[in-house]
């Protein structure tokens, strides 16, 4: 299905990140592994490569300048061009307001916005001059609607969702799709220490890894003469919470004109 096709995946080196290199690697693409943990990052190349698929590996902290451009260098360097730029890297805390400093929130804000604002616009040439690519940014229902306990997490993945839909006017014309994946809650290892907890039961009933890699596939499977811009993906545990979730979790729209 991606046969000859270059991935690159912010976060790869664990859960939903893991989860959508595999999930491309079993489907013929090449993928370039980016997160902190260099050795997650080594055993997640370790599996690509079992189905069969090169996996160059990129160790660095996406909020800074630096690291996004040796990530572009590299990938470049090694396979000449890339495909599929997934925005995933996420970190967040729950809490009262109150219970944030400021470093809470930069940490927050520089690595779910900053990071995807990095990444985007160190590939986005290579997307440019060949006419064609995807985005796909892994926001959140928090990036739909406010919620209690969630007020930064919340402020930066509307900043995320924002930033897509603004992108998207630049690039569709230019051949380029973005595409808004929002989970709900998912069996990760997010936010441990943070708000969450490892063996908290709850976790049991939320979305696993690998379906929301399976959303990703579904966005980037549409014929290039279509896109999905956004994709809710709820836990059966979940209600939808609003009007509007409801109303644009799956928004397919032709390509060239909308």
């Amino acid at each position: 299905m991606f046969e000859g096709r270059v991935a690159v995946i912010t976060g790869a080196s664990r859960g939903i990140g893991r989860a959508i290199a595999l999930a491309l690697a079993g489907r013929g693409a090449d993928v370039v592994l980016a997160a902190r943990d260099r050795e997650r990052l080594a055993k997640v190349a370790q599996e690509v490569e079992a189905l069969g698929r090169k996996a160059l590996v990129v160790p660095g902290d996406l909020r800074q300048e630096e690291a996004v451009e040796a990530l572009r260098q590299e990938t470049l360097r090694t396979f000449g061009t890339v495909d599929i730029v997934v925005n995933n890297a996420g970190v967040g805390k729950y809490g009262p307001l109150l219970d944030f400093t400021p470093a809470d929130y930069d940490w927050i804000m520089d690595t779910n916005m900053r990071a995807s604002f990095l990444v985007t616009r160190a590939f986005l040439p290579t997307l440019l001059a060949k006419g064609s690519g995807d985005l796909i940014f892994v926001a959140s229902v928090a990036g739909l609607k406010g919620l209690p306990h969630e007020a930064v997490y919340c402020a930066s993945k509307f900043a995320q969702v924002g930033f897509a839909q603004a992108l998207d006017h630049e690039v569709r014309e230019k051949g380029i799709r973005v595409s808004v994946i929002a989970p709900g809650g998912v069996k990760t290892e997010f936010a441990f220490g943070t708000g969450r907890t490892p063996g908290d039961p709850r976790l049991e009933a939320f979305l696993r890894p690998e379906e929301v890699a399976e959303a990703v596939i579904f966005a980037l499977s549409q014929p290039p003469h279509s896109r999905v811009f956004l994709v809710g993906v709820r836990p059966m545990v979940e209600p939808l919470w609003s009007c509007q979730e409801l109303c644009v979790r799956v928004c397919v729209r032709g390509a060239y004109r909308s």
